[in-house]
């Protein structure tokens, strides 16, 4: 096997082979006869010892290795076998054991107080447990011994208290080794054994255990009383022992030596505390002389003195005689504090009760008021419902105006319809169209028949009617929304009902905005869109080219700019110059009536998107009419017949 240093293997010299047969041949006559198990058997030569008195033997190690050597080395025992297992979950049944043996085994578990236990579950009742395992107080805070095998050490009294929790009966003994290894009683004398003598100092003397504490410390445990321990010593015969008493006499040599020293030093030292004494009584004379000396003046301070107590005694009377008149002076200001207090609990309880009578008739005037209120109140309501009865009474007039205004609209629309489906088909009239607009206002070219001047004039009369109308569905609308938002709280659940139906009509109107009326079949004659790549510009384009609100080609002429880029221009650079996009639409005028309006947001396309459904005011530039009657005029229709002047072409 492999040596480690910490499992004993036969063969080993020195203290460790001392200390390690010792506990076996120890317990070796306390389980004679017996039925033994030895926990963590290691090598296996205890159990083979013990197997000389034991009646069986049964050696159980935690390593395969060691198992499998203690049956290879000591198999020819009959009564002795080799089974691997843990202290901490033996491979035995309860109560299977007369006695167990386990050295220098718990100190190797986390749980030393679980290892313990374990021993017991198989040891039958009455049965003896010898257990053994370093003194953590003198193994390794004393000597200094520190064992990474190591996982939990116990104190004595630590492993005495262990133990006692499981057995009723221990008794604790201590194994040291000098010259010889000893295991005797703890903190006693034995009863019974060896007379043990102990060389300390310069005599021998008598003692239990060697003048230093036992390094390790063995119990015997059981359930049953146990007989009085008898100390044990074990003396290495061999080369070990007479190297110890040769290291002894060398010690001994070299402590005689220091010894001298000692006494020499000793020596010198007496004689110099000579000298210091001869000083000392010299130096006491001068002070006996001083102190004659001195004894005058120290009978005068004391003169002195006697004459300060006596004025000390004379102050403390006077002392004294103010502190009772302050005490006096105290008493009557505490008798007038007393009466203080009971004047003032007096006008507390005066306050109180006024206070009480003043709520009193604060709460019934505050009921008289909450009356009065609450007639008002009822007052109020009843003026507010018949308010809000007038107002939706009013609201319902408005409704039905507005649906006779969207229902006019639509006819308007569709005549303007009908008049606008009467297209220039002849080859000159789209010669004429190729012409530019200046040139055509040059050479007093229309390029229309009188069918068609006249569909354009009733054309551009339903289109003044239709603006006519839409402005008086807006105002209607606006009329309405101000009306409703006037604060009636009895009535404003009947207004939201009545309101409701007011929404889809101003719908009709405001979708009759962005659907091609009177531009789209002029336009598509002149000059047709070019097809261009789609961009994310291109629903605000088709909104804006859709509506009636935005003029291409008056925009184009009045900006300098080509008819298939204004819609784009608009967007993009027109609105921020203030711009318009027709004359029916100011683009300053809209920023400056709706503030809530971004300036970095298309005014048209906010109204078509969504000023149309909050209802805003379309805000239209002065000079509605003329600017319809000009906008006819550059299509080449001729002015309203009921104006009674037509515009002149230049």
């Amino acid at each position: 096997m492999d040596e480690t240093g910490e499992r004993f293997i036969p063969g080993t010299a020195g203290s460790i082979a001392v200390e390690h047969q010792h506990r076996y041949a120890f317990a070796a006559g306390l389980v004679a006869d017996a039925v033994v198990l030895d926990v963590a058997c290691g090598e296996g030569y205890g159990a083979a010892f013990l197997a000389g008195s034991a009646a069986r033997v049964v050696g159980v190690d935690l390593d395969a290795d060691a198992v499998a050597h203690a049956a290879r080395a000591y198999g020819g025992i009959d009564n002795l076998s080799f089974e691997a297992g843990d202290v901490g979950g033996l491979p035995f049944a309860d109560a299977s054991f007369d006695a167990v043996v386990s050295f220098e085994t718990i100190e190797h578990v986390g749980d030393p107080r679980a290892a313990l236990a374990e021993l017991r579950r198989v040891l039958k009742p009455g049965g003896l447990l010898v257990v053994s395992t370093p003194d953590r107080e003198v193994y390794t805070d004393l000597l200094n011994n520190r064992n990474q095998f190591h996982l939990a050490e116990l104190s004595a009294a630590e492993f005495d208290g262990a133990l006692r929790q499981h057995f009723a009966h221990v008794a604790l003994c201590g194994q040291a080794v000098g010259l010889a290894s000893v295991i005797a009683p703890a903190g006693a004398a034995p009863v019974a054994g060896p007379d043990l003598w102990w060389l300390h100092g310069r005599a021998p003397g008598r003692a239990p255990l060697p003048p230093a504490r036992p390094v390790f410390l063995v119990a015997l445990c059981s359930d049953a009383p146990l007989e009085a321990v008898s100390a044990s010593v074990l003396v290495d015969g061999g080369g070990s022992g007479t190297g110890a008493l040769a290291a002894l006499e060398a010690r001994g040599n070299e402590l005689a030596g220091t010894l001298d020293a000692v006494r020499r030093q000793a020596s010198e030292d007496y004689d110099g505390l000579v000298r210091q004494v001869a000083a000392l009584q010299a130096d006491a004379v001068e002070r006996d002389r001083l102190l004659a000396g001195n004894d005058r003046t120290l009978r005068e301070q004391l003169r002195i003195l006697d004459e300060r107590q006596a004025l000390i005694q004379v102050q403390a009377a006077q002392l004294a005689e103010q502190r009772a008149a302050h005490l006096a002076q105290e008493r009557r200001l505490a008798d007038k504090d007393r009466a203080q207090a009971r004047e003032i609990d007096q006008l507390t309880r005066d306050v109180e009760a006024a206070r009480a009578d003043g709520l009193t008739q604060a709460q019934a005037n505050h009921r008289r008021e909450l009356a009065a209120w609450e007639q008002e109140g009822r007052a109020r309501s009843e003026a507010v419902e018949r308010e809000g009865a007038e107002r939706l009474a009013a609201v319902r007039s408005m409704v039905a105006q507005t649906e006779q205004l969207v229902l006019a609209f639509g006819e308007v629309r569709d005549e303007q319809a009908r008049a606008l489906g009467i297209r220039p088909k002849t080859l000159r009239q789209r010669l004429v169209q190729c012409v530019p607009s200046s040139l055509r206002r040059l050479l007093r070219l229309n390029g229309r028949s009188g069918r068609e001047r006249r569909a354009g004039a009733a054309a551009q009369a339903a289109a003044l009617r239709g603006a006519v109308l839409l402005q008086q569905c807006l105002d209607q609308q606006r009329d309405i929304r101000e009306l409703l938002a006037a604060p009636f709280a009895a009535a404003s659940a009947p207004v939201e009902a009545v309101a409701a139906p007011v929404e889809p009509a101003v719908e009709q109107v405001a979708e009759s905005l962005v659907e091609p009326s009177l531009e789209a079949p002029v336009v598509e004659a002149f000059d047709e869109a070019p097809t261009r790549v789609p961009d994310p510009q291109q629903d605000d384009i088709r909104l804006l080219e859709a509506s009636a609100l935005f003029d291409r080609l008056w925009y184009a002429e009045a900006y300098a700019v080509e008819p298939h880029e204004a819609a784009r221009h608009y967007l993009d650079s027109g609105f921020r110059n203030g711009w318009n996009p027709s004359p029916l639409f100011s683009t300053d005028d809209y920023f400056r009536r709706n503030r809530d309006v971004s300036l970095d947001h298309n005014p048209l396309v906010h109204y078509l998107r969504h000023g149309m459904r909050e209802a805003r005011a379309l805000h239209a530039a002065e000079g509605l009419a003329v600017s319809l009657a000009d906008r006819f005029w550059r299509y080449g229709l001729r002015g309203m017949p009921d104006a009674g002047a037509t515009r002149s072409r230049d």
